[in-house]
């Protein structure tokens, strides 16, 4: 069969390169795809990063896919280069061959994982490089089957690195080989321990030198150099400490100062690696009284959860669909982010320690079908596997001072295989490797699975799925008279709301599929009031700051959540979202709520205003109704619409908004809600 060839035009640069440098080649372009058994000329052209089932229409394959790339390695590489395929993540499970030879394997679909394909390629000739992706729910890799995601696909980027014998090793679960552990910090001192992995040829000794140096200063504030030698197994270790005084320390969203970290290796020939990398310093913790505490002082959490995927793309994310995603999280004012599927790419790590968010990163240790599903089966191989995924998310993340705390698992229950002493486990195992971190889960019962982590949250959806909002309070007052011993945060709440639902009766419930947008906005002015009341959480989260897909669930049934305050294709901020952005956000703003519930029956409506101004004035075909003072950011007006078109618009000192409203005729005209299309 004939296949087309990719020509790695950069490959080819880099051959003419000095021989000791690391390359890192974007190895996005040029692959093939199909999820049928035979591999021809039916194969479709993609690029990564690709979902096989992000279109919106729920799953239509469960299985493998097949990614085929075919690349000519240049001849002279042969003698002293070794070459490694680093995978962003495959979702769920990944085999590679590389001519036909199987090189390894990948259970888990959220960390990346990089293999040395050295000894199976075929230098100066066409190699074929095939990566076997299957998103089929497996009883023995985390997650089984829930509610949300189950992406399949190359989902993340893909690159070739190509370095000389001796380097950094980059095969210790796909970390990149440097870790630097704070032993210390305060804003006196900074006392830290770095451990550098290498690979190279057996008694080579290796040279090792970090820096750490301010940006805004360009001044080295600390460095160390070690030397070590490759033992016979092709690995050797550089253990260094470094300290130095009065450190900057990573402040979160008022001051994410970080530092510049360079790691150079050099042998008898010279240099033969270099990584650089940022560092924020900083401190984390939790008080009963005080809440969450970054540096030693209160920093109250205002968060939002986000669900890794985005209409029509799933969980095939690029770079500028993250950072968009962070600038609307920044615009409304939150200061924390809960990611509860797993792990997302390292990017947006990268943009939350920049921008000062803090991180929540769960493993995918939870229950499935609303937390009425299995959540954990006690086997060998999934115990091992859950493991696994949790070494892979510490060590690949350890970098990113936003990622301040781990999730150990999510919405189990005790019943069946009780998962009690496995859970221990995994938290002791995630002390051990991040001492400087929480540890944290979101809990649906009582007992003493909510005493093994360092923080404990609940899921609570009262006014939604069960209930009446006023609830909340009754829930919350349990941890000021009792608990006293649990350190009780919110790990979820919310409503759903659809733009294209709109009605003035917002009486439902999550049951009903009718969802309007004034009742998600409702419920959410109400438990904004009530959480500011009930200040001994040390956290609350939003469930969710976007919808977010179900594609295990067929078109037929609902294969989108309409939770977030923002729409899955992240065009349209519902008036949820100003609700926060009236109380959180320092940017000043105003919007007029219910714009798109335009068409009313009778000439009687309430008008209601976001903004977090002091004041504002609302104009109805021109005429002031009248001026309000702003309470938590809102002012309402009860206005009389004239039949037919209505101009409505409101002021406060040089911002404006404006909504038009038809006022049907009870008499000549028929009026019926808007709901959404196809949903009725």
């Amino acid at each position: 069969m004939k296949l087309k060839k990719t020509l790695l035009i950069l490959v080819l640069a880099v051959a003419a390169q000095p021989l000791f440098a690391r390359h890192i080649i974007n190895f996005n372009k040029g692959w093939r795809f199909t999820n049928k058994p035979i591999l021809d000329n039916n194969m479709a052209d993609i690029t990564l990063p690709h979902s096989w089932n992000g279109d919106n229409k729920g799953v239509t394959y469960f299985g493998t896919g097949s990614y085929l790339k075919e690349i000519t390695i240049p001849q002279e590489w042969a003698h002293d280069k070794r070459l490694y395929l680093r995978v962003g993540a495959a979702s769920n499970t990944a085999t590679l061959l590389v001519n036909g030879r199987y090189v390894g394997g990948h259970r888990g679909g959220f960390t990346s994982f990089t293999f040395d394909i050295t000894p199976f390629v075929n230098f100066g000739v066409s190699n074929s490089i095939l990566l076997m992706v299957n998103n089929s729910p497996q009883t023995d890799v985390i997650p089984l089957p829930v509610d949300g995601s189950f992406y399949g696909g190359l989902y993340r980027d893909c690159e070739l690195i190509v370095t000389g014998p001796n380097h950094i090793k980059m095969t210790d679960t796909g970390s990149d080989g440097v870790v630097i552990r704070p032993t210390l910090v305060n804003a006196s001192a900074a006392e830290l321990e770095s451990d550098v992995l290498l690979e190279g040829n057996p008694g080579s000794t290796i040279t090792v030198r970090i820096e750490i140096r301010d940006p805004e200063t360009d001044e080295t504030v600390a460095s160390a150099t070690s030397r070590a030698t490759i033992g016979d197994k092709g690995e050797g270790q550089a253990v260094m400490p470094l300290s130095f005084g009065s450190p900057k320390l990573w402040g979160g969203i008022y001051d994410p100062f970080m530092y510049d970290v360079v790691v150079v290796a050099t042998d008898q020939d010279g240099v033969v690696d270099r990584l650089t990398s940022r560092l924020g310093l900083r401190t984390v913790g939790v008080d009963r009284n005080k809440g969450f505490m970054l540096n030693g002082k209160p920093y109250k959490l205002r968060g939002v959860v986000l669900h890794g995927d985005r209409s029509d793309v799933g969980a095939a994310i690029s770079h500028k669909e993250m950072e968009e995603d962070v600038r609307m999280i920044l615009d409304m004012g939150a200061n924390a982010i809960r990611l509860p599927d797993g792990p997302l790419d390292p990017y947006f790590y990268d943009l939350c320690d920049t921008y000062g968010l803090v991180v929540w990163s769960d493993l995918p240790l939870n229950s499935g079908d609303g937390h009425t599903g299995k959540g954990f089966i006690d086997s060998y191989s999934f115990k091992d596997n859950a493991i696994q995924q949790l070494e892979e998310m510490i060590t690949q993340l350890y970098d990113h001072p936003s990622a301040v705390m781990w999730g150990i698992f999510g919405g189990l229950r005790t019943g069946g295989d009780n998962p009690l002493f496995f859970l221990a486990e995994l938290n002791d195992y995630a002390k051990k490797l991040s001492p400087d971190r929480l540890t944290v889960s979101s809990s649906i019962e009582d007992g003493a699975i909510n005493e093994i982590t360092d923080l404990i949250s609940w899921d609570q959806y009262f006014g939604w799925n069960s209930g009446d909002i006023a609830d909340y309070l009754k829930w919350a007052d349990q941890f000021r008279s009792g608990w006293r011993n649990l350190m009780p945060g919110l790990s979820e709440y919310g409503a759903g709301g659809d733009i294209g639902d709109q009605s003035d009766d917002i009486a439902v419930r999550a049951s009903s599929s009718f969802h309007p947008e004034s009742y998600q906005a409702l419920f959410h002015e109400q438990y904004a009031d009530m959480i500011d009341k009930t200040p001994y959480f040390w956290g609350t989260f939003i469930n969710a700051m976007f919808d977010y897909g179900r594609p295990r669930y067929a078109p037929t049934d609902r294969a989108e959540s309409d939770m977030g305050l923002v729409t899955f294709d992240r065009h349209t901020p519902k008036d949820a979202y100003y609700v926060y952005k009236a109380l959180w956000s320092k940017e000043p703003f105003l919007h007029i709520a219910g714009r798109r519930n335009d068409k009313v029956s009778g000439t009687k409506r309430q008008i209601k205003v976001y903004t977090n101004t002091p004041e504002a004035e609302l104009f109805v075909n021109g005429k002031s109704a009248g001026k309000r003072a702003v309470n938590r950011g809102r002012a309402a007006w009860d206005i009389t619409l004239l039949p037919g078109v209505n101009k409505i618009s409101a002021k406060s000192g040089d911002l404006a908004d404006e909504i038009t409203i038809h006022s049907f005729s009870d008499i000549l005209d028929t009026y019926e809600p808007t709901v959404a299309k196809g949903k009725k």
